[in-house]
């Protein structure tokens, strides 16, 4: 069961972020496609967030054994603290040719409206290679030391409770391309983005935000205790 070592550990307190290499081999990723391909409700072909499945680790067995896999709990179990209890989980799509970009935010400007937790961070698991060309995530490295930022609504995109375009240095941020079946660990605090899909396939992404246990309540029946805090 891999861990992440000390100088992922650093790397994850000074970036906001770490990036965990083939952790899952191709042949679940192929599995869990097919399970989306199934899960996945029809949407009208403009809408903003098509392809995504809310709600996703209560939406089959599968999905569900995914999201409490003890690969990730293995590498998250220094970074969530007191135990792990999960805040909820999700499937975000980029379709083949696609220009909805997700606005800069910070996920805890969601979350915090439902629960508020001493840890919180997210795994961000691409079904398919993330690139640049097909909308993978553009971070800003060490914002997650600045706290909790403004958001407001946006009328346009995904991810529509966003920071003001003032607020966010596009110089200081960095695309983050990763191959299908790694794992991107980040806080919920990390400013983030991604751009649309400019190609002829999908961009899914498997994405788990846990939280530490002593925290009673996530993102409604989503929540769950994993690993009791001691």
């Amino acid at each position: 069961m891999r861990r992440l070592t000390q100088a992922d550990l650093a790397a994850y307190d000074e970036r906001g972020y770490a990036l965990v290499e083939d952790v899952f081999p191709a042949a679940e990723l192929e599995s869990m496609n097919a399970e989306i391909d199934r899960l996945e409700a029809p949407a009208a072909s403009d809408a903003p967030n098509r392809g995504w499945v809310m709600s996703l680790a209560q939406r089959s067995e599968k999905t569900r054994a995914f999201a409490q896999d003890e690969r990730l709990l293995a590498l998250i179990d220094e970074i969530v603290r007191p135990g792990i209890a999960i805040y909820s989980a999700k499937l975000t799509a980029k379709p083949p040719r696609s220009p909805e970009i997700c606005h800069w935010h910070q996920d805890d400007a969601y979350y915090v409206q439902h629960s508020i937790a001493r840890t919180r961070m997210s795994v961000w698991v691409p079904l398919q290679d993330a690139t640049p060309e097909n909308g993978c995530l553009w971070v800003v490295p060490g914002s997650h030391r600045a706290g909790l930022q403004e958001h407001a609504k946006r009328a346009d995109g995904q991810c529509r409770l966003a920071m003001p375009e003032r607020a966010v240095d596009v110089s200081k941020a960095i695309p983050v391309p990763m191959k299908a079946g790694a794992v991107l660990l980040f806080s919920a605090l990390l400013w983030h983005s991604s751009q649309g899909n400019a190609t002829d396939g999908k961009r899914r992404a498997f994405i788990v935000s846990y939280q530490d246990a002593a925290t009673v309540g996530g993102n409604g029946a989503q929540w769950k205790v994993l690993r009791p805090a001691v």
